[in-house]
């Protein structure tokens, strides 16, 4: 990544890139959670900023825009609290061999300022969406079988306003999407090394697939679809329901979504770049790749199916 990029996107003579040395997976999380983003929240000049940067990166990955929207914007509108409510999803996709999807999702907003106060959203969710740009990057230097969407989506934190919006659109025919792959806060372990896993019982072989990724990457792989107590600050929280995934889960669409738990800088201003753990974070990402792999398998093996 180039530092010009953010410069032309900000309009701005410094840049939040600590260092080109640095993962691209860190500079993308650097400049998304950058103070001159605002926190992104819907409709906001931080949000435009955030999504001209996702703009660029997506044409400089090879992301094509779908061949049902004009370019990589999908705007929607929605009521939200008794008003209106408008927000920009970015999306795109690398084709594949297979005429069955892979849709790839992680919202870009987060909850903006309180007067002078920024809340970054490094974790949440920044982490998901630079994960999510380093997942397509690969996957257009390695190939794939099936075609994958990437879904950058705005205004989960108003009711996953975004995902909900995109299913309901019809761009991709709900009946030829394979499944949802959903990142979500990948970069803080708040004190436990360890990933959530929802959606493990949304499809037969998931539970498999889960198992053979934690023994592959000696990360503790905690599934979810069960309702119980999980994280260090834990809830009873229905985890199947608590981000975007479950706008396709509604659909009957199968899913997973990795996270982490809720933790100290959860929904604060303190949740910035600099508190990033960035070698757990650049386990999950890693993880999320080898996710990503095999659901193309699983995702190919189904399309052969009569």
């Amino acid at each position: 990544m180039k530092l010009s990029l953010l410069i032309a996107v900000l309009g701005i003579g410094c840049c939040a890139l600590a260092s080109a040395s640095e993962p691209v997976w860190v500079q993308d999380l650097n400049v998304l959670a950058d103070d001159m983003m605002e926190g992104r929240e819907v409709g906001s000049k931080g949000s435009k900023r955030s999504r001209e940067y996702l703009i660029q990166r997506y044409a400089e990955i090879g992301i094509e825009p779908l061949p049902a929207l004009n370019n990589y914007g999908q705007p929607f509108s929605a009521i939200r609290k008794n008003k209106p409510l408008a927000g920009t999803n970015v999306v795109g996709q690398l084709k594949g061999e297979l005429e069955r999807y892979i849709i790839v999702s992680a919202h870009y907003d987060h909850i903006g300022r309180k007067g002078r106060r920024i809340f970054n959203g490094a974790d949440d969710n920044a982490s998901g969406v630079a994960a999510m740009l380093y997942l397509a990057a690969q996957s257009q230097q390695s190939g794939r079988q099936c075609h994958q969407v990437f879904l950058a989506s705005d205004a989960e934190e108003h009711g996953l306003l975004g995902a909900r919006a995109f299913v309901a659109s019809d761009v991709v025919a709900a009946k030829s999407i394979f499944v949802n792959l959903n990142l979500d806060m990948l970069s803080q372990p708040g004190g436990r090394k360890e990933v959530l896993v929802s959606g493990n019982l949304s499809h037969p072989a998931f539970n498999g697939l889960i198992k053979d990724i934690e023994l592959a990457s000696n990360m503790p792989m905690i599934a979810t679809d069960e309702k119980r107590r999980v994280g260090r600050y834990p809830s009873l929280t229905d985890r199947r329901k608590v981000s975007d995934h479950a706008a396709f889960a509604e659909q009957g669409i199968p899913f997973l979504f990795l996270g982490v738990g809720r933790h100290n800088y959860y929904h604060t201003p303190r949740d910035t770049a600099s508190r990033v753990n960035q070698s757990f974070y650049g386990e999950t990402v890693a993880i999320a790749w080898q996710y990503l792999q095999k659901l193309d398998a699983l995702c190919a093996q189904a399309a052969e199916q009569p």
